[in-house]
């Protein structure tokens, strides 16, 4: 009984032949696939033509322009440096959204800065602004560091 199994193995293994490789045609959209956002907002599927990208997002926000201070903004989340400059300074104050609602000043500044700027770590989807006291003509920028 186990010649005749093993016979029986030996002769099904020798019938198996290869396939060529099943592809689909270029007109054919794939069921599924993996979609991102490209760096100028469009959506795109990862192909050999488009990769995922694999540089860190980049995300540069002016919080105040010609001292005149934006609505708030979400932030990608990360590692992020603070530039101003002011021609007068009073005080400008980098706030964020606490879990209540309401906005607490995270830092205050009464001088420009040297160095390049102050490092601050923020998580994913913070809501920041700038409230700006007694200045003139400042701008305030908060880059992220990819």
């Amino acid at each position: 009984m186990g010649a005749m199994a093993l016979a029986c193995l030996s002769a099904t293994a020798a019938a198996q032949t290869t396939y060529p490789k099943i592809v689909a045609p270029s007109t054919i959209v794939p069921p599924s696939g993996v979609a991102f956002t490209d760096v100028d907002g469009s959506t795109k599927v990862a192909s050999p033509a488009t990769p995922l990208p694999v540089a860190g997002r980049q995300e540069s926000v002016a919080l105040v322009t010609a001292n005149t201070a934006i609505a708030p903004v979400t932030l990608y989340g990360g590692t992020y440096i603070l530039t101003q400059v002011c021609t007068g300074y009073g005080s400008v104050a980098l706030r964020y959204r606490s879990p209540d609602g309401t906005m607490l000043i995270l830092a205050t500044k009464v001088v420009g800065d040297t160095g390049g700027g102050t490092v601050f770590q923020f998580g994913t989807s913070q809501v920041v602004d700038v409230l700006l006291t007694g200045t003139t003509g400042c701008t305030v920028t908060l880059s992220r560091i990819p």
